[in-house]
């Protein structure tokens, strides 16, 4: 008995051994994501018809509500979003809704050729009810429309759609979409490596961001954000923004870093 408590033993060890070799051995085939890519920025065009059941949307009033989801998914600040060729006037709900697209979104170096080499970011990217603070569940379709149509010209991965949409009605309606978008992360951020996934980079001194100084903004988080993430998304808002306009300082600075907020579910003041 005691010579087969003793084998019964080792081979336990044995097996705890190649179980943790195993591990390894997967741990190292499937290395973690970076989270910064060199990227160039890559212009955009595209003429978008929203066909829905629940909601109607003036030409204007889509274009609007198209430009915030496409800054929130990552688009350069430079969106220019107007409505299309509609039979109904501004400001009037039109059956078949149009907006003509304009934006840069930031591709890998290595695919198409594009405009200088920028420092790119994975950021998540999380679109539901009231947020960005515009979207409603009226919007569902909208939504979908937007995921099947336009988020193909974005650089992305990791995306997960529970989006549910029920016709005529918005009770029963779900909005869920959540990806990782390839987005500026302008200049100052970490770079590959120096931080595992999830960390929170440090936040540079005041002294990087003179618009900061100047006029100070105050967020408040919509989504229950943690004060980690309020600190992370800021940071990374300054330089997006930066990114964008060249400068920490004037209007031009101040809209941006409004924006990137905004689509990340903050109202700011």
């Amino acid at each position: 008995m005691k010579t087969q408590r003793t084998l019964s033993a080792a081979a336990a060890r044995a097996a705890v051994c190649a179980l943790l070799l195993t591990g390894a051995s997967l741990a190292d085939d499937a290395p973690l994501a970076a989270t910064h890519a060199p990227g160039s920025w890559q212009k955009q065009q595209y003429s978008f018809a929203f066909l829905g059941f629940t909601s109607t949307y003036s030409c204007d009033g889509l274009a609007d509500i198209l430009k915030k989801l496409l800054l929130a998914a990552g688009a350069r600040a430079d969106v220019k979003s107007v409505p299309g060729a509609c039979a109904a006037g501004f400001g009037r709900p039109d059956k078949f809704a149009r907006a003509d697209l304009t934006f840069y979104t930031l591709a890998p170096i290595g695919s198409n050729a594009g405009s200088g080499e920028v420092d790119g970011i994975w950021r998540r990217v999380t679109f539901a009810n009231r947020s960005p603070r515009e979207l409603s569940l009226g919007d569902c379709e909208l939504v979908e429309q937007f995921r099947d149509q336009v988020l193909k010209l974005f650089t992305t991965r990791n995306i997960e759609s529970h989006t549910t949409c029920v016709p005529y009605q918005e009770s029963g309606s779900i909005i869920d979409l959540k990806f990782e978008s390839l987005a500026a992360a302008g200049p100052g951020a970490a770079g590959p490596g120096a931080a595992g996934p999830g960390a929170v980079p440090p936040v540079a001194p005041a002294a990087a961001y003179p618009e900061a100084q100047e006029t100070q903004i105050f967020i408040y988080p919509k989504n229950g954000q943690s004060e980690q993430q309020q600190t992370l998304d800021k940071r990374e808002c300054q330089q997006w923004a930066l990114a964008q306009v060249g400068n920490a300082s004037g209007p031009n600075y101040r809209r941006a870093m409004l924006a990137c907020l905004d689509g990340r579910g903050y109202s700011v003041n």
